[in-house]
């Protein structure tokens, strides 16, 4: 029998079951020593008075209160294409649901997003070592830029060069 899924905005009572597959996410790729978020920081990025991100989950249709996968997102900006843009923070889907069109379902959605909010691109990023994930991005027409790099400055370092 076919499992059918669906993807709906993120509600409140999704939090313990978002908390969770984000720490699956952490341990999968191997960065718990900097995972921070606990279930009342993310409650209140995400429905707080200022939201930082949008969150989507997907569930089974038999279990619509479980989610298995998150999709989270937030909007950055392009100066050059002077339009805001769609950034795909996080998706992850549980490995028992893999294989099953969910991260297709996820990207097509977004694509579908950011056309509507009239958004100039739609972009994220993938650990380099991670050959399945950057596999699949590429089935789905994305480019990997090898040109770019992040940079990234937090914790003490980012005290040291706000105090400079």
């Amino acid at each position: 029998m076919q499992e059918h899924y669906h993807l709906r905005p993120a509600r409140e009572q999704d939090i313990p079951h978002i908390h969770a597959l984000m720490l699956e996410m952490a341990t999968f790729e191997k960065l718990t020593e900097i995972f921070k978020a606990n279930e009342g920081s993310l409650r209140n990025s995400l429905f707080g008075r200022h939201p930082a991100a949008n969150c989507l989950v997907i569930h089974a249709e038999a279990e619509p209160d479980r989610p298995v996968a998150y999709v989270m997102w937030f909007h950055n900006y392009s100066s050059f294409l002077d339009k805001r843009g769609l950034y795909l923070e996080d998706i992850y889907v549980q490995p028992a649901h893999r294989g099953k069109g969910l991260g297709s379902m996820a990207l097509r959605h977004l694509a579908r997003l950011a056309i509507e909010l009239d958004c100039g691109r739609f972009e994220w990023t993938v650990l380099d070592w991670n050959q399945n994930a950057i596999d699949f991005y590429k089935r789905h027409g994305a480019e990997i830029l090898p040109d770019w790099r992040i940079v990234r400055v937090t914790g003490d370092a980012l005290g040291r060069l706000a105090k400079q």
